[in-house]
């Protein structure tokens, strides 16, 4: 078999869902060649083992076994990213989430380094975003509890280079809290700004998930009864790391602005705003700790 036929015996199969070419187009690069190299020298032979991962790899597609972890990795914020079972995978709504902070951070900054948590971290994201942006401005700190996903969040930040440190634990381990106290006053708290993705699915949303979404870790998925289990935690517990005037930032799901704002707004947050997405939904949620 030679380039072509494999490519289009990839991309007929993947013909049934959606962007099935984009997908068999995905595949065929990581596994083949550029589509470049396809237009030139697609009459190129190809191994019997490169045919069969190739076809290997449509099956699994086709059984709903997300693209991204076929490839095993995925760009977020013009960075790519190593990921497979175990971690959430970065999605485009979230890049609103580092716009914010990036924006927040040009409001705190004044000279002096910003301190930066990143809870919930995962595969390391938004922290590593934030950290290529924000350069010696900034010290961020990735916190994440799941040990399937660890090793993708060292992978991300040791293949990126970024000055990001982490911390491993619970957010609702108050202990935490510990990491995060003023290196010049042990009796203040020392953390600018707070941003995080938390897990928000609903019960409901869980017993619905799409057949991609299925195969990601629950542990980053689901959210409690209604969702909000992390907000409160964070919004009320992580406030006592927060410096005076310092950001809250929140990823949130569809129709949660105002269950959200409420729980910020209770917490003793002030001046929240919202971004939206490319939708045009509110996917994040900004205050400032009163």
């Amino acid at each position: 078999m030679n380039r072509k036929e494999l490519f289009d015996r990839i991309r007929d199969m993947l013909e049934g869902i959606p962007d099935g070419r984009f997908d068999a187009l995905c595949i065929f690069e990581d596994m083949v060649c550029s589509r470049e190299e396809l237009a030139v020298h697609g009459d190129e032979p190809v191994s019997e083992d490169t045919c069969v991962r190739g076809i290997n790899a449509a099956n699994k597609r086709i059984e709903g076994y997300p693209l991204q972890y076929i490839l095993g990795q995925w760009e977020f914020y013009g960075i790519t990213l190593s990921v497979g079972e175990g971690v959430l995978i970065p999605r485009a709504d979230t890049e609103v989430l580092v716009d914010a902070a990036i924006e927040a951070a040009g409001n705190l900054y004044r000279g002096n380094l910003l301190r930066i948590a990143d809870l919930c971290s995962g595969s390391g994201c938004i922290a590593i975003a934030l950290a290529h942006h924000l350069g010696e401005r900034a010290q961020v700190f990735a916190l994440e509890y799941s040990s399937d996903a660890m090793p993708y969040l060292m992978k991300n930040i040791t293949d990126s280079g970024e000055n990001v440190q982490i911390i491993r634990g619970d957010v609702s381990n108050g202990h935490l809290l510990e990491n995060f106290i003023s290196p010049d006053d042990d009796s203040r708290p020392g953390l600018d700004m707070i941003v995080s993705n938390p897990p928000y699915l609903t019960d409901e949303e869980m017993a619905s998930l799409q057949r991609e979404v299925a195969y990601e870790p629950q542990i980053a998925l689901y959210g409690g009864t209604d969702g909000l289990k992390f907000y409160r935690v964070i919004a009320c517990l992580w406030r006592e790391a927060l410096k005076d005037g310092g950001y809250l930032l929140f990823e949130i799901g569809d129709a949660q602005e105002a269950q959200v704002r409420s729980i910020m707004e209770d917490s003793g947050f002030e001046d929240i705003r919202g971004y939206k997405d490319g939708a045009g939904c509110i996917r994040c949620l900004a205050g400032r700790k009163a």
